[in-house]
């Protein structure tokens, strides 16, 4: 009888002995692992991309050698309270970012000074270009296109031998002309389009990242 009692103890004894091993091991595995996948920073593709495209915070190849940028940020001088602007050109220039949703903004609705002085509509007044600028014709022509900032200066940073464009408007009866600044051009050009799309599609308001002329730190961001 005391030798079963003994024998049981010891067979007790062993089960619990080899469970707390394995356990013991398991967790060392699985901490292993955990700590491997932690060590390693996934790198996704783009959407609708495979491993041959260009990654879209590259710059986008086009015929000649130039490239388009895929992202900048507008104005990195601000002098903006509210800091600077990031700015995804991909998505503005390739994909079905106008007003309505329905299609691809042509390059004008931006770089307006790329087109026949026959097509410009007011305010615009400058123009750059015998043709309208497109995609083909960015690829096939030596003309570069114009920053903003060679026309649109800060305020108390204009060359010398330049003019600041001014923009003349009526509102309610009242004729004002104001100087069409870095930072007007910029606002007229980039709220006017938000707000009408936002006005025929009111659900843009939750997608992430999208703003309308009231939303400033959507896409400001201060850099202090």
């Amino acid at each position: 009888m005391k030798y079963t009692a003994k024998l049981t103890v010891i067979l007790v004894f062993t089960l619990c002995a080899f469970g707390a091993f394995f356990k013991i091991a398991y967790r060392g595995r699985t901490e292993s692992v955990y700590s491997t996948q932690a060590s390693v920073t996934p790198t996704p593709l783009p959407a609708n991309s495979t491993s041959n495209t260009v990654a879209a915070n590259t710059t986008k190849p086009v015929t000649g050698g130039d490239t388009i940028p895929a992202t900048f940020t507008l104005a990195k001088d601000s002098q903006s309270e509210y800091g600077e602007a990031a700015f995804n050109h991909d998505n503005h220039a390739f994909k079905n970012y106008s007003a309505d949703g329905k299609s691809v903004m042509g390059c004008v609705e931006c770089h307006h000074t790329d087109q026949p002085k026959s097509a410009l509509k007011p305010p615009d007044v400058t123009s750059q270009r015998d043709v309208v600028l497109t995609l083909d014709v960015f690829k096939t022509t030596s003309q570069k296109v114009s920053e903003c900032r060679s026309c649109h200066f800060q305020d108390g940073n204009v060359p010398e031998g330049k003019t600041m464009p001014t923009a003349t408007y009526t509102d309610g009866g009242k004729t004002t002309t104001k100087d069409m600044n870095n930072q007007l051009a910029f606002h007229i050009n980039c709220n006017t389009c938000h707000d009408a799309a936002f006005k025929l599609r009111p659900e843009l308001k939750c997608k992430p990242g999208f703003a309308t002329s009231k939303d400033c730190s959507t896409c400001h961001k201060t850099t202090n």
